[in-house]
C-alpha cells in the first residue's frame, strides 16, 4: 500500500515538473503572476492540469458569438464525448467575468495556455445568417432588457411594436466573427463549400468553422474532424421557450426596411460563407419582404438606449439550467447519458430528458435506500425462517 502511494506521488511530482517545464519553455516572456492567473482561470473553468487522466488531455472550446446554434453543438458533444473530452462553451470575456469571476484575461489566452500544457485542443465557431441571428439575439432577452416586462405581458403586445423596436436597433446588433477576429488564423480566401467547414491549425490548436445551415450534416462533419461518433440533439431553441408564439408571429409579419436590406446585400460574411447561389437565394427570400426605409437609431441614440435598458433591467442575464447536458462527469450523469444515447439511436427522441445532476443524486439515493430496504427485508425473512425452525423443533 505504501509503495503504491509513493509511486502515485512520484507520478504527480513528475507531472508537475513536466507542466512547469512546458510553461517555462513556452511562456518565457510571461511573468510568474501571469502564469498564476492562467492556472487560476483553469481551476475556475474546471480544467485540471493532471495529465495522468485521459479526459484532462482533450478539450473542446466552443468559442463563438451567441445565438448561432452553439448550445446544441455543446450539448451534443457532451452527450457523446463527455468521457473523453472536457467541453467548454464561452462567448466572450464578459461571460468569463460573470459566470466564472475570471478577469483581466482573454479567452484565446486560456486556449493557448492549455495547448502549451500539452493538451489536445479543438476550437469551434459557427456562422449563422445575419438577419436570423439578429432576430434571435433580440428575442434572447427581449423581456428583461428591451421591454423590461414579463414574458406573459410581452405576449399581449401588438407585434408591430416589437418590429418597430427591432428595426430601430437592428443595424447596431453587431455580430463578431470569432473565427476571423479572435482566432489569429490565416483563413483561406474562399470558404470550403464542398466540405462545408474550415479546419485550420495554429501552434497545434485546431480551429474549426461550421455553418448553422449545415447542422443536419454536423454529425458526419464532426466524425471527420474528431474521428468520433456524435449524435446531434437540438437544444435551447427560441421556439422551445415561453415566448415561442410571439417569436413565430414576429417572423411571420416581419418585413425588412429597404435601408437594412441594402446593408444585408453588402454584408461581407454573407459573401464569404455562402456560395453565390446560396447568397442569391437568401437575398431573394428577403427581397420578397422589402418595405420602405425607416430611420434607425444613431450611434449616440443607441448608446442612450443601452444605458437606459441596463438601468431598467429587472432580471439578470445569467441563465441557469441552460443546457440539455451541462457536462457533469459523475457516475450518475454518465449513466443518464448512456440511457439517452440508447434512446436517440432508437429514434425515441420524444422520450429523452435532460442530463440532470440533481436527478442523478436523487436516483442514487433512492437506489441506496431500496438496496438497504431489500437487505433489511431479506434479513427479516431469514430471521423469520430461523424463528419458525426453532418453534418447529
Amino acid at each position: 500500500m505504501k509503495q503504491r502511494i509513493r509511486l502515485r506521488l512520484k507520478k504527480n511530482i513528475i507531472n508537475i515538473y513536466y507542466i512547469n517545464y512546458i510553461v517555462m519553455k513556452d511562456f518565457g516572456s510571461y511573468s510568474k503572476e501571469q502564469i498564476d492567473t492562467l492556472n487560476n482561470a483553469n481551476d475556475k473553468l474546471g480544467l485540471s492540469n493532471n495529465m495522468n487522466i485521459e479526459r484532462n488531455k482533450n478539450i473542446i472550446f466552443v468559442y463563438s458569438s451567441p445565438k448561432v446554434g452553439s448550445t446544441s453543438l455543446v450539448s451534443s458533444l457532451r452527450l457523446s464525448l463527455n468521457d473523453k473530452y472536457v467541453i467548454l462553451h464561452i462567448h466572450n470575456e464578459k461571460m468569463l467575468k460573470s459566470l466564472y469571476d475570471i478577469r483581466d484575461i482573454q479567452v484565446i489566452d486560456i486556449i493557448e495556455y492549455n495547448r502549451y500544457l500539452g493538451k489536445n485542443i479543438h476550437v469551434f465557431d459557427i456562422y449563422r445568417s445575419i438577419m436570423e441571428q439578429r432576430m434571435s439575439l433580440f428575442f434572447e432577452n427581449i423581456d428583461t432588457f428591451h421591454f423590461n416586462v414579463s414574458k406573459e405581458r410581452l405576449c399581449k403586445y401588438d407585434v408591430q411594436i416589437l418590429i418597430t423596436r427591432f428595426n430601430k436597433i437592428c443595424s447596431h446588433l453587431l455580430i463578431t466573427d470569432h473565427f476571423k477576429t479572435y482566432y489569429n488564423v490565416d483563413f483561406p480566401e474562399v470558404f470550403d463549400h464542398d466540405k462545408k467547414y474550415l479546419l485550420l491549425e495554429r501552434n497545434g490548436i485546431k480551429f474549426v468553422k461550421l455553418r448553422l445551415q449545415d447542422s443536419s450534416e454536423w454529425s458526419l462533419i464532426l466524425n471527420r474532424i474528431l474521428h468520433e461518433d456524435i449524435i446531434m440533439i437540438k437544444d435551447y431553441q427560441t421556439n422551445d421557450k415561453v415566448i415561442k408564439d410571439v417569436y413565430n408571429n414576429f417572423k411571420l409579419h416581419y418585413k425588412i426596411p429597404e435601408n437594412i436590406y441594402n446593408l444585408l446585400v453588402e454584408n461581407q460574411e454573407l459573401k464569404y460563407y455562402y456560395t453565390d447561389e446560396e447568397r442569391s437565394q437568401y437575398l431573394s427570400s428577403w427581397n420578397n419582404k422589402i418595405t420602405s426605409s425607416i430611420p434607425y437609431y444613431s450611434e449616440v441614440e443607441y448608446k442612450v438606449y443601452i444605458e437606459v435598458s441596463i438601468a431598467n433591467r429587472y432580471q439578470s442575464e445569467i441563465q441557469y439550467e441552460h443546457y440539455f447536458d451541462d457536462g457533469c462527469n459523475c457516475q450518475g450523469c454518465n449513466r443518464q447519458r448512456k440511457i439517452v444515447l440508447t434512446k436517440l439511436k432508437q429514434n425515441k427522441n420524444n422520450s429523452v430528458s435532460k442530463i440532470n445532476h440533481l436527478l442523478s443524486l436523487k436516483n442514487k439515493l433512492e437506489m441506496e435506500i431500496n438496496k438497504k430496504l431489500r437487505g433489511n427485508i431479506r434479513s427479516a425473512r431469514s430471521k423469520s425462517k430461523h424463528t419458525i425452525g426453532l418453534h418447529l423443533m
